[in-house]
C-alpha cells in the first residue's frame, strides 16, 4: 500500500511539474520578440566577366549572340564561355532590379562592376540600387 501511495504521489508531482513547465515556455516565447528579416528577394545575378545575366525566377541565362549582336535568352550559357565555372565565378546579386529586360542596363552594371578575370576566389557583391 505504501508503494503505491508513493507511485501516485509522484505522479501527481510530474504532472504539475509538467505544467508548470509549459505555460514557463510560453511565457518565454511570448515575451521574446521575433526580429524582423532583413532577407532580400535577388531576381538577377550578373557576371561581369561573361556581361551575361541569370533570371532566378525563370531560371534563365541572358546574353549577347557575338555573331548577331542580338540578346539570347536561354536555359544554358554560350558554347563559347568553355572553362567558366558559373560556380567560383564572380558574380553580382542585383537587388532590387525587377524588371523584365536587366540587360537595358549593361552600360550602367559595366561601368559599375567591371570585369576582373583574376583566379583568385572573390566573395558575391550584393549591389544597393
Amino acid at each position: 500500500m505504501k508503494n503505491f501511495t508513493y507511485l501516485i504521489l509522484g505522479l501527481l508531482i510530474l504532472s504539475f511539474n509538467a505544467e508548470a513547465q509549459v505555460k514557463l515556455d510560453t511565457i518565454y516565447i511570448r515575451s521574446n520578440k521575433v526580429a524582423k528579416s532583413t532577407f532580400k528577394e535577388v531576381r538577377y545575378y550578373y557576371y561581369p566577366n561573361l556581361q551575361a545575366y541569370f533570371d532566378s525566377k525563370i531560371a534563365m541565362y541572358f546574353y549577347k549572340d557575338n555573331q548577331t549582336g542580338q540578346w539570347i535568352k536561354s536555359e544554358s550559357l554560350d558554347p563559347n564561355t568553355r572553362g567558366y565555372s558559373l560556380k567560383n565565378g564572380f558574380y553580382v546579386m542585383l537587388e532590387g532590379l525587377t524588371e523584365d529586360n536587366p540587360y537595358t542596363l549593361i552600360a550602367d552594371h559595366k561601368q559599375k562592376y567591371p570585369a576582373d578575370f583574376s583566379s583568385r576566389p572573390r566573395k558575391p557583391i550584393a549591389s544597393i540600387e
